[in-house]
């Protein structure tokens, strides 16, 4: 596994040498779970576009991408893991029965400036090798960042060049692409908890997954968004050592 801890004044980088390889992108399938019971409600996670997963803190988004990672080096892919909220977890992925984690790349920017360096960095040295990414989460920085009006404004920027950059890597090298969300309370008044990000992060993400808890403290996924399946089916789970499984209810 190779970690490197990216900063905006020390961008450096010494912890892979993969070749472009430009000829030709060898196709990759859709990623599946295995029967999971996340392959009933989104039938996989897609090649060539970005799949969004939201929700509020411990209802899966990380262990989501974790399982996306297994399931690509089940394929004989490398992985890439952008960690902005230190979640990325060797021991995690050990339960869940991977062994080659030196097939996990992993970034650690630590700013909102050094997460667009590490997407530019990963764009160059993307290669056919690599069968899966993603970004757990997009918006912790942002979020850490955006006070007065002028700042918003170019970390809105920067948000959007981000999603340009995911995107065109997704296209590219057709591959299923995932970014994690977070959640705020809507201040209207209403219940239901609002993604960051509005309508930019939704217009780039062709499918999106909510991930919550409700009242009984019962973990749900619905689908919000997809290409081709219903919108507005949802299903219960639960978390155990191999990811997400069935509820136990």
């Amino acid at each position: 596994m190779f970690i490197e801890n990216i900063f905006v004044q020390s961008f450096r980088t010494y912890f892979i040498n993969i070749p472009r390889l430009d000829d030709i992108v060898n196709r990759v399938i859709t990623i599946k779970f295995g029967g999971n019971p996340l392959d009933q409600l989104i039938d996989g996670v897609p090649e060539g576009i970005i799949t969004q997963v939201y929700g509020e803190h411990a209802t899966g988004k990380t262990t989501f991408c974790l399982m996306c990672c297994k399931y690509s080096l089940l394929k004989g892919k490398k992985s890439v893991f952008i960690d902005t909220e230190g979640g990325f977890s060797p021991k995690r992925l050990s339960l869940m029965g991977v062994k080659n984690l030196e097939d996990i790349i992993v970034f650690q920017p630590r700013d909102f400036a050094s997460q667009e360096l590490a997407l530019i960095k990963l764009e160059k040295i993307m290669s056919t090798r690599i069968g899966f990414v993603c970004v757990d989460s997009l918006v912790s920085l942002y979020r850490l960042e955006g006070y007065d009006h002028k700042k918003r404004t170019e970390l809105a920027r920067q948000l959007g060049n981000d999603l340009l950059i995911l995107s065109r890597i997704a296209r590219d090298f057709n591959i299923p692409l995932v970014i994690t969300n977070q959640v705020y309370d809507d201040v209207t008044g209403g219940k239901e908890k609002i993604p960051i990000g509005g309508d930019v992060l939704k217009y780039w993400s062709k499918l999106i997954v909510k991930l919550e808890k409700d009242e009984q403290i019962k973990r749900k996924a619905t689908l919000v968004r997809h290409p081709y399946k219903k919108e507005g089916e949802s299903l219960y789970y639960d978390i155990g050592d191999p990811g997400i499984i069935d509820a136990s209810f």
